[in-house]
């Protein structure tokens, strides 16, 4: 038990630790971007956190004292950071903090999403891959507006798959190791479309290029398959004693 109580204590520090205040934004475009998901005559940062991080975003955003609005990083993108000042209306349930200002000025916290399932070091980078045969190993598993590569790792993860694949900036599949054989490594400058969820990072190429990461699946079974086997070994020993007494 001790390796999965590891495992589950790594998950909760990095979702605590995560979330955090980035600032006093601004958006002078459409209002697309800060269509709320939510109002509240209570409204918290705290809540709107909680919130937006059960939907899988990035990022909250809370205006005028009771509104809420959840982004992702690609949102964030096209807002402007304005001084603290510019968030000057309290929060209608905590008095104490604010919740944006007038109009598109807004409060912005990170949920933690893009952070927490990287906290673990069997999950990792493993490179940029193309695949010059047929289609059917890249075949997309899912698609979004809003991809990331921890988005597909999650994915990929939950279907029991050992690698995930991002592709084309939006773009998701799931490979096992034998899919991953099929591929070729190439230069990590052949991966050089940004996500869709995350412009500071790329998600593939273009056609069958795509960016591999490893979701710990396999590691996580072989440290399960240890933790069954050494209990096996130990009541056979155990089994043994009682036979010899």
């Amino acid at each position: 038990m001790v390796a999965i109580s590891t495992f589950v204590l790594l998950l909760a520090i990095g979702s605590g630790s995560a979330q955090s205040y980035q600032g006093c934004y601004t958006y002078t475009g459409s209002e697309d971007t800060l269509t709320a998901d939510q109002a509240s005559p209570d409204m918290t940062n705290t809540d709107c956190v909680q919130h937006c991080a059960a939907q899988g975003k990035t990022y909250s955003a809370t205006g005028e004292g009771k509104f809420c609005s959840c982004l992702t990083a690609a949102d964030l993108q096209i807002l402007s950071q304005v001084p603290n000042s510019r968030c000057d209306v309290s929060c209608t349930g905590d008095l104490k903090s604010k919740c944006g200002g007038n109009e598109q000025i807004v409060t912005v916290w990170s949920t933690g999403q893009a952070k927490r399932t990287l906290t673990t070091s069997v999950q990792s980078y493993k490179g940029c891959y193309t695949h010059t045969g047929s289609e059917d190993t890249l075949t997309a598993d899912q698609a979004s507006p809003d991809m990331t590569n921890t988005d597909c790792v999650q994915h990929c993860a939950a279907q029991g798959k050992t690698y995930s694949a991002t592709g084309e900036g939006k773009f998701c599949s799931c490979l096992t190791a034998a899919d991953l054989q099929t591929l070729s490594l190439v230069s990590d400058s052949q991966c050089d479309v940004s996500c869709t969820g995350d412009l500071k990072s790329k998600c593939g190429g273009n056609e069958q290029t795509v960016t591999v990461w490893s979701t710990g699946q396999v590691k996580r079974m072989l440290t399960l398959k240890s933790m069954m086997a050494a209990l096996r070994n130990n009541a056979k020993r155990m089994m043994g004693t009682n036979v010899d007494n």
